[in-house]
């Protein structure tokens, strides 16, 4: 059996590959965290399985891609993805609504001139498909999890997904025009971040973080 860890292959931001590093952390599983400059993904973009990034390179030397997929076969790897069927669809809810959030954002003003663009998102925010999908987000926290969870009484996929979404759609900064305190009007929201951010992998994690990327530093000062 080869002793290869799991390769990881992301960009050096937090973005779609932040929740699988967490994961990975807080399951104690080995893996190479390869970052890749933006500058050279044209050429890397073609070789890939579907022109996207993340992706997983197994130590077979087989490649898969897709945010949730890879989230799912390293959230059973590690515990972190239940095994119970109901449980596990409603995790999976999460992870589909959390890109839902994304989505929203980024096209929220989209083609407009900067200071057009910013006024959108901000707008969007307060009150557009991005400000609904949040409501939705914290009322679901409060039917189906305990305070601090999105699902059932531990820490799941679902909570380290919103912690990271939440975290680079919002509050990093990273797209123009969020404002950056929007999720304090989402108290269960806010609730599930501390959860994942006191967790001691999670700490052990960005306490290790090398990268001089600033977006990196926010994450470690989430409270």
């Amino acid at each position: 059996m080869s002793s290869k860890p799991i390769k990881l292959t992301y960009f050096d931001i937090p973005g779609r590959g932040e929740p699988l590093r967490l994961a990975m952390w807080i399951g104690d599983m080995k893996f190479e965290d390869e970052r890749i400059e933006f500058k050279d993904w044209p050429a890397l973009k073609p070789k890939t399985c579907w022109g996207s990034l993340p992706m997983l390179t197994l130590p077979s030397g087989e490649e898969f891609a897709q945010t949730r997929t890879l989230g799912r076969f390293v959230g059973k790897k590690t515990g972190l993805y239940p095994e119970d069927p109901v449980a596990a669809m409603r995790v999976d809810e999460i992870l589909d609504t959390v890109e839902d959030l994304q989505s929203a954002t980024n096209s929220a003003g989209q083609g407009l001139e900067k200071k057009e663009k910013e006024k959108k998102r901000k707008e969007a925010m307060e009150s557009g498909k991005p400000a609904k999908i949040l409501k939705k987000l914290d009322c679901y926290s409060k039917k189906h999890g305990k305070p601090g969870y999105m699902v059932g009484d531990k820490i799941t996929l679902a909570d380290l997904f919103v912690f990271s979404y939440t975290g680079f759609v919002i509050s990093s900064g990273f797209f123009d025009g969020v404002p950056t305190d929007a999720l304090n009007d989402y108290p269960s929201l806010l609730a599930v971040r501390k959860t994942v951010a006191s967790h001691p992998a999670v700490i052990k994690r960005y306490a290790a973080e090398k990268s001089s990327n600033p977006l990196f530093k926010i994450f470690a000062a989430f409270k």
